[in-house]
């Protein structure tokens, strides 16, 4: 019987560890799924132990079938768990985004300045020659006040 609790007792290690290992890999989780499932493993793992802990009956026959079932009730638990705590925390962040959106100060209508057009001159330059090149008679537009908004409202 000795061999019996023995296999027990290291199938129980065995999924206490496989639990840390993944919870440990899933702590940095953003979304729903990743929130989900990490309180499932964390409910999970906890059920296993307790189930461990549970009265194992007359030789530890039960033992297996309570970090099962310890298990399975823990998983369901955490992945109820792990989804509404993802909800609450989106609904504080959206909620203080709206608060933070109403709190700022809102543009008032027509509060912002005229913008001044820049004035340009055209000169018309005559056709020359450069070297072997003809550069045929043309207006250049130049800037000689750029655009600018209007400080005088």
């Amino acid at each position: 019987m000795t061999i019996k609790k023995t296999e027990d007792l290291t199938y129980i290690l065995i999924i206490q560890l496989l639990a840390l290992s993944l919870v440990t890999l899933m702590v940095g989780c953003a979304t729903q799924n990743k929130s989900a499932g990490l309180g499932g493993l964390i409910g999970a793992g906890a059920g296993a132990i307790a189930g461990g802990l549970a009265d194992p009956g007359k030789d530890g026959q039960y033992r297996t079938r309570n970090v099962i079932t310890g298990a399975a009730i823990g998983g369901m638990a955490g992945l109820i768990t792990g989804s509404s705590i993802h909800n609450e925390m989106e609904d504080q962040k959206k909620d203080a985004y709206l608060k933070g959106r109403a709190s700022s100060p809102s543009p008032k209508t027509g509060a912002m300045p005229a913008l001044k057009s820049a004035k340009v001159e055209s000169r018309w330059v005559e056709g020359h020659s450069t070297g072997n090149r003809y550069i045929e008679g043309h207006f250049e537009y130049i800037i000689t006040d750029p655009a600018r908004w209007d400080e005088g409202q």
